[in-house]
């Protein structure tokens, strides 16, 4: 599957967070390149954008978009097909059933009102972040090297309370 270079990224900022800065971030610890797409709401909370794909080969992390504060979000990661220990083609996917927005598998997209089929889009399966995402929280997921699972790390350093 050809795709081309995800969007552009703040270099800079790569893997930092400082002060209200909040980031979506991404790392790979699968064996095989991964493809990630995200999808969250828009500000009328009725219609969401889907946006593919970051291109993260193994070891790599990469943040998605770092002008994005979405407060809802969903995932969804592929691998690239490889051939598995029997010798079949394997394409892995990180997406969990319950929540389809539109994606693009041949390149690049970003779709507006991305919870039904658009243009040239099928409906993939999507893996909730939150729901009610802080603005200054910063989000990790990584893909982990057994190819099932993905851990997700939230940090919202201003919401915390004290007592």
């Amino acid at each position: 599957m050809v795709r081309l270079a995800a969007f552009a990224l703040v270099a800079a900022g790569l893997g930092a967070t400082t002060g209200a800065r909040a980031d979506i971030q991404f790392c790979n610890k699968f064996p095989q390149k991964v493809f990630v797409a995200i999808a969250y709401s828009q500000s009328d909370g009725a219609s969401w954008i889907s946006r593919g794909w970051l291109e993260l080969s193994t070891g790599d992390c990469d943040v998605f978009d770092s002008a994005l504060r979405p407060s809802a979000i969903y995932y969804r990661a592929e691998s690239v097909p490889y051939r598995g220990p029997q010798g079949s083609q394997i394409k892995r996917v990180w997406g969990t059933p319950g929540h389809q927005f539109a994606i693009w598998e041949n390149d690049n997209f970003n779709y507006w009102n991305a919870q039904q089929q658009v243009l040239n889009s099928t409906l993939a399966d999507f893996t909730q972040i939150s729901e009610t995402l802080a603005a200054d929280a910063s989000v990790t997921v990584t893909i982990e090297a057994d190819g099932i699972h993905a851990t997700t790390t939230i940090d919202a350093p201003h919401s915390h309370t004290s007592n």
